[in-house]
């Protein structure tokens, strides 16, 4: 062996330890390995090409194999052999690989590789493979891998190609990663689209604001909330306040750069504003909900403002007439109870009056009546006919007056609340053949047909005896008066599970439409023309009313002008 430089340089007969000499586990494999059972015989035998080429591959640093002589015997260096896999495990394949015939060793590319290994033994090409894949079985199974490689034929000391060089780069990780960045920038693009799409199209309104208090804000990003709130004017890429001059002066410019500044967000709520949202119509009044983030770059600095918010104007809106709509319904509530109060008021004013009045007008009625009763008893001497005709007319006068105040008295009784009732089971045939008999004589006197066919004896009502007399009379009276002789009156009796019923009806002048409530209403005649023919105040329809509500029924009337009246009595059954 003989130097050039500090380098030993090998020469024909030098043995495999000579060859091989130096440190790296492919040089100690190869000095271990008996070449003399390869096809390539003892080392000593090698040919000067062939101690060259496979000294230079074990030297450099890049993955490189070597295919020599016919059979394509095999030699690597340690450069290559991690991708060969791990040299513990299920089949192994290094150091297995060293000195074996290409075609035996790689079983599971040689389909590919084969071919092109022959076209450079054959025919000298030498060829580059870039990012080729060709998964190898390696620690026991079947992996995918990608390769860089070249073939370059290596010629004998007698000029003929007698191996191929291979100086071949695994490019796997940087495959798998460049592919796995794809992948990643692919979804990136997605999820970029999709946040785009959420951002325009968002309910809430969103804008992206770059700046800070030495440089002038700038629209970076609106979405199309954002721009209707402002009346679409052109905003990316503009100064805000030159995009939005009319929100000048209005608090915005100092909040910006406190956010900023502190790196705190702001939140708003009902935060007024005005703009002008139509070009030369006046600024609307708008109320916002919005909150200021602050824009942290990786570095934690602040670049600008994130602003999110809603339009929440007509919830203010809404809510300012509820109030105040609130507050004039109290009022009006306020004025309605001293109203309630003043009637109250008058009414018992009133009662008590006529209560006043008629004890007043009593005294001197019974009066006129006592003396009128002394003079018929001929106590002051003997009458003429005509004085005693007079006397009759005087107490006749007397006894009407003195019922017209007894229906007052009672009316104020009743209104008033201070009527007692003696609720009882009340036997209703027998109630109504009384009330039949009692206006007997009124009717004949008006020469007025009347039909009552009873009602079934064992039918009785809830009800004060009494007050039931008085309504059914009452009712019968005003039939009577306002039926014109030769005229008709019915009372009839019928009854439900629950309910039953008095009807008194007549063929009289009947009650117009519009004043068919009014009969109920104190002090009341349908017709002020009536009340001389027909006597009366106009209260023993609402002290009915109030007597049938009293015992827990009700009073009701059906009419027709000019054909008559129905009223419906309704009382509980027993």
């Amino acid at each position: 062996m003989t130097r050039t430089g500090d380098r030993p340089t090998a020469v024909v007969g030098d043995d495999a330890a000579t060859l091989f000499a130096g440190p790296g586990e492919m040089r100690a494999l190869c000095r271990a390995l008996d070449w003399a059972a390869t096809p390539l015989g003892p080392v000593e035998q090698w040919s000067q090409s062939l101690r060259t080429m496979a000294d230079a591959v074990l030297a450099s640093r890049n993955p490189m194999l070597l295919f020599w002589g016919p059979d394509l015997v095999q030699l690597y260096n340690d450069a290559l052999r991690p991708s060969l896999g791990a040299a513990s495990g299920p089949s192994p394949r290094h150091p297995r690989a060293l000195g074996m015939r290409a075609a035996d060793f790689w079983t599971d590319v040689w389909h590919v590789v084969g071919p092109q290994i022959e076209g450079v033994m054959t025919r000298g090409e030498a060829v580059w493979y870039e990012d080729l894949h060709l998964p190898i079985q390696r620690d026991g199974a079947l992996s995918d891998a990608w390769w860089t490689y070249s073939y370059s034929p290596v010629r004998d000391d007698d000029g003929h190609i007698a191996g191929t060089l291979v100086v071949c780069l695994e490019t796997t990780g940087r495959v798998l990663a460049e592919r796995r960045l794809q992948s990643l920038n692919r979804e990136l693009e997605v999820e970029r689209s999709r946040l785009a799409y959420v951002f325009r199209r968002a309910p809430t309104f969103l804008a992206v604001l770059r700046g800070s208090p030495e440089v002038p804000y700038v629209f970076e990003l609106v979405n199309e909330a954002y721009a209707r709130l402002v009346g679409h004017r052109p905003l990316v890429g503009r100064r805000v306040f030159d995009a939005l001059p009319d929100v000048r002066g209005q608090g915005f410019e100092e909040l910006l750069d406190r956010v900023v500044v502190t790196g705190e967000p702001f939140i708003g709520r009902e935060v007024r504003i005005t703009l002008e949202r139509t070009p030369g119509a006046p600024p609307d009044e708008l109320f916002l909900d919005f909150v200021y983030y602050p824009l942290v770059e990786a570095d934690g600095s602040c670049s600008g403002v994130i602003t999110h918010g809603v339009d929440v104007t007509e919830h203010v809106r809404a809510r300012r007439e509820v109030e105040r709509l609130l507050v004039e319904s109290d009022r009006a509530r306020a004025a309605a109870e001293r109203a309630r109060a003043e009637a109250e008021a008058a009414n018992r004013a009133k009662s008590e009056f006529l209560a006043m009045m008629s004890h007043e007008l009593r005294t001197p009625l019974n009066a006129i009546d006592g003396y009128a009763e002394l003079l018929e008893l001929g106590i002051r001497g003997p009458l003429t006919e005509a004085q005693r005709h007079d006397l009759a007319r005087i107490r006749r006068s007397q006894r009407h007056l003195l019922g017209l105040i007894d229906e007052v008295l009672e009316y104020t009784s009743v209104e008033a609340g201070r009527a007692r009732y003696d609720i009882e089971d009340v036997p209703l045939d027998e109630t109504l053949a009384l009330c039949e008999a009692l206006t007997a004589p009124q009717r004949r006197a008006r020469r007025l047909s009347f039909h009552f066919d009873g009602c079934d004896p064992a039918l009785q009502v809830r009800a004060d005896r009494a007050k039931l007399g008085q309504i059914v009379l009452n009712l019968l009276t005003n039939a009577i008066k306002f039926t014109e002789p030769g005229g008709r009156v019915e009372l009839a009796c019928s009854a439900d599970a629950e309910r039953a019923y008095i009807v008194v009806s007549d063929t009289g002048r009947g009650i117009p439409r519009d004043q068919l409530e009014r009969v109920f209403e104190p002090f009341v005649q349908v017709d002020a023309r009536l009340t001389r023919a027909q006597e009366g105040v106009g209260l023993g329809l609402a002290i009915s009313r109030d007597l049938a509500r009293g015992m827990g029924g009700e009073l009701r009337v059906r009419s027709t002008e000019l054909e008559g009246s129905t009223f419906t009595l309704e009382l509980p059954r027993a």
